[in-house]
């Protein structure tokens, strides 16, 4: 089973057109150039609908791995480490290549961290810079269920442990935000 959610997994990759910036092994983030689904205010700059934006993607099989006993000190300074110098690889990425010129924001979703039960994850990604705001699911709550159902079979797959935590009916999406010139000023 868990090679089959890896073959998916490499399947919508490749039919999103998500991608591997960096070979670095510390990195553990690939990206994803696509317009904005929505409009968002971010601070004092709106993102419309459209415009051109850089969507961060959890490169799972390279995310530390959650130790049995759960998620520890040394985890999360493993994790804070690669997120940074990920962060630092896509703002060399932003400033020196052409190709992402018209990038007005960075952002992701996620059911890692949200406004439920703890809130954790969501003030971790608060101090890296980043606005956390409810997800926008175009297709409802139909579309919520399979994307949970997908992001349960990937943790499943990746980092079981990380399940511990997670029940698959309690997960909730957030969205993270950070302008373009937000993201260099930190990052770059």
């Amino acid at each position: 089973m868990r090679a089959a959610v890896r073959l998916i997994d490499s399947i919508l990759c490749r039919c999103q057109g998500v991608y591997e910036y960096s070979q670095d092994p510390e990195c553990i983030l690939r990206l994803q150039l696509r317009s904005s689904p929505h409009t968002v205010s971010i601070g004092a700059l709106t993102i419309f609908k459209g415009e051109p934006v850089l969507v961060l993607h959890a490169w799972n099989r390279r995310m530390p791995q959650i130790p049995p006993g759960g998620a520890d000190l040394a985890w999360a300074l493993t994790l804070r480490r690669c997120l940074v110098h990920s962060f630092t690889e896509i703002a060399r990425l932003l400033q020196g290549d052409p190709h992402y010129a018209n990038i007005q924001a960075v952002c992701g979703s996620s059911a890692l961290f949200s406004f439920s039960d703890h809130i954790g994850g969501v003030q971790v990604m608060q101090r890296f810079g980043f606005i956390v705001i409810p997800y926008h699911q175009p297709l409802g709550r139909f579309g919520k269920f399979w994307e949970n159902l997908f992001s349960w079979l990937m943790l499943w797959t990746y980092n079981p442990n990380s399940l511990n935590s997670r029940k698959f009916w309690r997960l909730q999406r957030t969205e993270i935000w950070m302008t373009r010139g937000e993201f260099l000023a930190r990052y770059g």
